[in-house]
């Protein structure tokens, strides 16, 4: 990377410009087809998840026969492994099970606080972590008699951004067999930044109205990876209307209820009758958290659902089939 970028994002910015728009443009693009054919259904698993404890701590697996690769979740702050029951992550999880891989979600050894994984040691011994993990990818080969050349891969969210970033550059100086990483709403983890940056595939997530974390680290880490002669690819989610099919991907919303839900958001003010937001996006961050639904249980996934209309900090199922190719390109 030439030094007169480095230490300086908005030349970054500008110098990745030109395919970045490129790809925003197909972002866009991505977004509108997917909303027209895909949020009209319920996001129900179609991959069944084994729930069952390594070392006293949740694990969720589906470990098909001879599966191409094992995809690794990463779940962010105050997270868990349910991290892989929710809505988006399900899409997600569904696309990829569909496509012949298996799945791993488990969780940060802090299980107190903020639940965060620990990203400030790529050590495999010393991080716990990576040190448990290591010995979860070992156990797992062993019971379900996979060969030690099963390609790895890691998708995580926010906190669990870095902890991908880290985990796949780990595993890969190890001698173990990462060939991608999806870090989505976060920076590359800073021992591996420091480091030199990522030398693993790595597609790169932003949602573009994020304010919990800065785009601008990723647009470094995304430089940096290219620099780096390393495959990579960086997608932000568009702000998008609201509609009420959105709704319906949650389970227990019926399409009389996510008509009512969408009267309901339209009522607020924060969009108008067309869907579109009608106030400053800091007013709609800041007043969505408190809204009131007309439909009972289901207020969090409403609210991340939200979240994702206003390309805010959350995680989405809009690129799975990105990442799934993405992943697909990678294998051997």
């Amino acid at each position: 990377m030439p030094g007169s970028l480095q230490g300086s994002p908005h030349l970054l910015r500008r110098a990745i410009r030109s395919d970045f728009q490129v790809m925003r443009i197909a972002s866009v693009a991505i977004v509108l087809v997917g909303a027209a054919v895909l949020a009209c259904r319920p996001v129900v698993p179609q991959i069944p998840l084994d729930v069952w404890s390594f070392e006293g701590f949740e694990v969720r697996t589906y470990v098909p026969a001879d599966p191409v690769g094992l995809v690794y979740f990463f779940h962010g702050t105050n997270g868990s492994a349910g991290f892989a029951a929710k809505v988006e992550a399900t899409d997600v999880i569904n696309e990829l099970g569909r496509r012949g891989y298996g799945i791993v979600a488990t969780e940060s050894t802090q299980r107190t606080g903020l639940k965060r994984w620990d990203v400030s040691s790529a050590s495999m011994t010393a991080n716990p972590d990576l040190a448990r993990l290591a010995r979860l990818h070992e156990a797992l080969l062993t019971d379900y008699g996979l060969s030690s050349m099963t390609p790895i891969f890691g998708i995580g969210m926010s906190n669990g951004a870095r902890m991908v970033s880290l985990f796949g550059q780990a595993f890969w100086d190890a001698g173990h067999p990462v060939a991608a990483v999806v870090p989505h709403s976060g920076k590359v983890a800073n021992p591996v930044r420091n480091a030199g940056g990522l030398t693993v595939p790595a597609l790169f997530l932003i949602s573009e109205n994020d304010t919990t974390v800065d785009n601008d680290e990723t647009y470094a880490d995304y430089a940096t990876t290219q620099a780096n002669g390393v495959a990579t690819l960086l997608l932000a989610k568009p702000e998008e209307p609201i509609s009420w099919s959105r709704f319906v991907r949650i389970p227990e919303i019926d399409q009389e209820e996510a008509v009512a839900v969408y009267d309901a958001l339209v009522a607020t003010g924060i969009w108008d009758a067309t869907g579109v937001r009608a106030v400053s996006l800091g007013e709609a961050e800041s007043r969505i958290g408190g809204l009131s639904y007309p439909v009972s249980g289901s207020d969090r996934e409403i609210r991340n659902q939200l979240k994702v209309v206003l390309a805010l900090h959350q995680f989405t199922a809009t690129y799975r089939i990105q990442i799934a190719d993405f992943f697909d390109a990678r294998l051997p």
